[in-house]
């Protein structure tokens, strides 16, 4: 299962306390993209997976629910192993898989909330809500089930340089944070909605990369197509990206033939899905690697989920590493030189600010740019050069016959021209002067 989740969805009922206010349509929480959302919707007969995490670095005394009240003093139990207890004491089909700090949960949950728990005979029957199992967990371990992994971090590497950036915020409505390297920006929205809404809204190619410090994720996205939409198992391979994460286990047992045992198997097949060849050549299509750092990546995908592995593979598809350290947690992007913070606002006030940026790609246009913004008189030489050649096309115009409209055209457009380049001017000495 990835550390990136579905979109919002319609709909919330959520907990009460101590369960962190999820539901089972809970648009804050996370759920499995690719294999493993899409395969939930064919193969797990209307059932839903719902991803949950809690804290396990710790021991907690617990006892079970009915057990006879005792001098003993309670049994110290490590975390896992308690939540597995609820789990089993709540006959869920469920899987589990433990983190460096968390055991991420998957259960079934029903249209109205209620879990996939064993019966008698070995089917599937609708069980507790998932707010009791919540609570048990709480009662049992003193830890809460959260909708979203605590750790997780997400962010989106653009072909955006730092002037498109505002224009980025103004088109998109979302307020984001950003930083650029070599004509690339890495972007972190200020919310959820804010993360949906560029991650299914870019006409360029971006990429979107995740970690919650023991699954991670890196996503191709090509503008016309958001991974996360594919809901059918059999189309899989048409998402273009890379997963990494834990072993997958199952809580109940899974060799028999019965049908809770299939349907645990299968959950435990979707969490644990692995990156197939057909993705890792996709990315390798996408971003022109050649065959032999084709193999490259998919020897780094078949190699274990480790803080090292994003920032090896964005190195390899040539894109800035900054974005794994980012999202590993090695680096606070606020810290981070260069950083910049967009608040949605109107176009034209977006483009005055993007005329203020510097640009950080190589190339001819970037270059004149930089050097406009370091040594601003220059547009002022500019305009002063358009308002004389202005001036001369208007007094030819007045003494020309047939010609006279065309010359009257130029002048104007002189004119304007040069007018443009004192706002620029102006807007850049008064963004100077708001940074002093």
């Amino acid at each position: 299962m990835t550390p990136s989740h579905h979109g919002p969805a319609g709909g919330s009922d959520a907990l009460p306390d101590p369960t962190g206010g999820m539901g089972a349509d809970d648009p804050d929480r996370a759920v499995p993209t690719g294999a493993a959302q899409s395969a939930g919707d064919r193969a797990l007969g209307g059932w839903n997976i719902l991803p949950l995490a809690v804290r396990i670095d710790g021991v907690q005394p617990y006892t079970l629910p009915g057990d006879p009240a005792g001098d003993e003093p309670a049994e110290l139990v490590p975390t896992p192993r308690g939540i597995r207890s609820v789990l089993g004491y709540h006959r869920a089909v469920a899987a589990c898989a433990e983190g460096p700090s968390y055991l991420q949960v998957a259960v079934l949950v029903d249209d109205d909330g209620r879990t996939a728990t064993v019966g008698a005979d070995g089917s599937v029957v609708a069980g507790d809500a998932v707010e009791e199992l919540a609570a048990t967990v709480h009662r049992m371990t003193g830890q809460l089930l959260e909708p979203v992994h605590p750790h997780l971090r997400r962010a989106l590497v653009v072909h955006l340089d730092a002037p498109e950036l505002p224009l980025l915020a103004a088109a998109a409505q979302v307020g984001l944070t950003a930083v650029s390297r070599d004509g690339w920006s890495v972007v972190i929205p200020d919310d959820e909605n804010g993360w949906w809404a560029l991650r299914t809204g870019l006409a360029e190619p971006a990429i979107a990369v995740s970690s919650d410090g023991s699954a991670r994720s890196l996503e191709v996205l090509l503008g016309d197509e958001d991974p996360a939409s594919y809901t059918d198992m059999d189309h899989v391979d048409a998402v273009c990206g890379l997963s990494w994460g834990p072993q997958w286990t199952a809580v109940s047992g899974a060799e028999d033939a019965s049908a809770a045992a299939a349907l645990t198997r299968e959950v435990v097949g979707i969490c644990g899905s692995r990156t197939t060849q057909v993705q890792i050549e996709s990315v390798a299509s996408v971003l022109d690697l050649d065959p032999v750092d084709t193999k490259r990546l998919a020897n780094y995908v078949d190699g274990p989920s480790t803080p090292l592995v994003l920032e090896s593979v964005l190195q390899l598809l040539g894109l800035p590493p900054l974005a794994a350290k980012i999202v590993e947690g090695a680096k606070d992007i606020n810290d981070v030189e260069g950083v910049t913070h967009w608040e949605p606002g109107t176009t034209a006030q977006a483009f005055v600010q993007a005329l203020t940026q510097k640009p950080t790609a190589a190339g001819v246009v970037p270059s004149l740019h930089r050097a406009v913004l370091k040594r601003p008189e220059i547009l002022l030489a500019v305009a002063g050069l358009e308002v004389a050649a202005g001036t001369g096309l208007a007094a030819l115009a007045r003494r020309s016959g047939q010609a006279a409209p065309a010359l009257g055209a130029l002048s104007a457009l002189a004119f304007t021209d040069a007018a443009s380049m004192t706002a620029w001017y102006s807007a850049i000495r008064r963004r100077g002067g708001e940074r002093r």
